[in-house]
């Protein structure tokens, strides 16, 4: 009766989706999409090679082999409501459905909204990592987040982020000519603030592909002496220096323009992604929001003693649900006790809409289960429940990014 209720009242929220990477209409139907696409964009190809599109006999040999797998599950779920085709006996026929539906649904131009409509996710915010400065995109559906990764690497003009990016091909494309150091950092100024102008309501870090998110205090006359060296004269160590500089001086500048920082925590280089690393950036910017992605997995109960020390950390879901139910359950289950239920918010973190539905899906199935354990043990209410399960889902992220 209790698992019911909640699962009906949760299945009413509208949900602010805070972390997207979903490809716009004209993107994804230059792909001309097939299930093959939809793996791909939920991260199944993560888990096991995704054949060569077409291939199904493959295709439906390597999903048996995951079949427990949660980016799988979550996506056999996507497909099953918004397709109508259960593909979890995994075989030739049911993927070829699947697929045939899929291309018709992609015809239409409005699908992204249709399924946006049915999962009731209100707007979501939206990392372009493969065009930062995009222009054309759905204002309906998307907000911006600003990825910030590239400028950490300008100490020249060769250098690139792990995503390929570089500052000075952003400078050349708004006409902006940077020669020295002072043009450079005049320069991370102006993309803020312009940034600000155009909407983006973020900036957003996937520093943890490309080094430890350890950032050490560095002098201004240090970076300096290091900008504009060629990649034979720079060191390992020079371009950590020179990267943590950057790091501080755009934290500055995200506290004057009230721009709160998601930063992804957990797995990419592992051996340096642990949220505790960023200890030092919390103390330092206490006006900063600064949001923690995925749950820091696999340091999951770090994040909630980060949210119970620092009254400017908050925790962000996304994509855990679809790593580990189980890691989601219980860190999810920290959290409501450390904060309330305040301070936490969810985002799916996918390519494709299908990914986001399975993952949102998967986020309430994890809400009813820990809400329901929380009301029959009378920690909580059942009206308790549902508030806080609007909170995660809703309106702590609408606090955070002013919506």
């Amino acid at each position: 009766m209790i698992t019911k209720k909640l699962r009906d009242e949760i299945a009413l929220i509208w949900t602010f989706d805070t972390h997207e990477h979903i490809y716009p209409y004209h993107v994804i139907v230059e792909k001309k999409p097939t299930i093959f696409e939809i793996l791909e964009g939920s991260y199944v190809s993560w888990i096991t090679r995704i054949p060569k599109k077409g291939d199904y006999t493959k295709l439906a040999k390597c999903l048996r082999r995951i079949r427990g797998n949660a980016f799988l599950r979550s996506c056999i779920k996507a497909i099953r409501d918004l397709h109508g085709v259960d593909i979890s006996d995994f075989s030739e026929l049911s993927l070829k459905e699947a697929s045939r539906r899929i291309m018709k649904a992609y015809l239409n131009e409005d699908w992204q909204r249709e399924v946006f409509k049915r999962a009731r996710i209100e707007k979501c915010i939206l990392d372009p990592y493969w065009n930062i400065w995009i222009e054309r995109y759905d204002k309906e559906l998307f907000v911006l987040a600003l990825r910030i990764n590239m400028f950490l690497f300008g100490y020249n003009r060769e250098a690139r982020d792990h995503n390929g990016n570089s500052p000075y091909l952003l400078a050349e494309k708004l006409n902006y000519d940077i020669e020295t150091f002072d043009d450079y950092l005049c320069f991370i100024d102006y993309v803020l603030k312009t940034a600000k102008e155009r909407g983006y309501i973020c900036l957003k870090s996937a520093l943890a592909y490309d080094r430890t998110l350890r950032f050490d205090d560095v002098s201004e006359e240090e970076a300096r002496a290091i900008f504009g060296k060629s990649e034979k004269e720079l060191s390992i160590t020079d371009k950590k220096k020179f990267g943590d500089f950057i790091m501080h001086y755009i934290l500055s500048k995200a506290d004057e323009l009230s721009f709160p920082i998601q930063i992804h925590t957990g797995l990419a280089l592992i051996e340096g992604s642990n949220p505790l690393n960023l200890v030092s950036l919390f103390r330092k910017y206490p006006n900063v929001k600064f949001i923690l992605f995925h749950g820091g997995y696999p340091w999951t109960s770090e994040i909630a003693a980060l949210l119970l020390s620092f009254s400017n950390v908050y925790a962000d879901l996304c994509w855990l649900p679809i790593i580990s139910p189980t890691a989601a359950k219980r860190l999810l289950m920290e959290l409501i006790e450390v904060t309330g239920g305040r301070r936490i918010m969810w985002g799916g973190d996918c390519w494709v809409v299908e990914g986001t539905y399975g993952a949102l899906m998967m986020m309430k199935e994890i809400l009813v289960d820990v809400l329901t354990y929380y009301v029959e043990k009378r920690y909580l209410t059942v009206s308790d429940a549902i508030d806080i399960a609007s909170a995660i889902l809703r309106t702590n992220a609408k606090e955070v990014f002013k919506i």
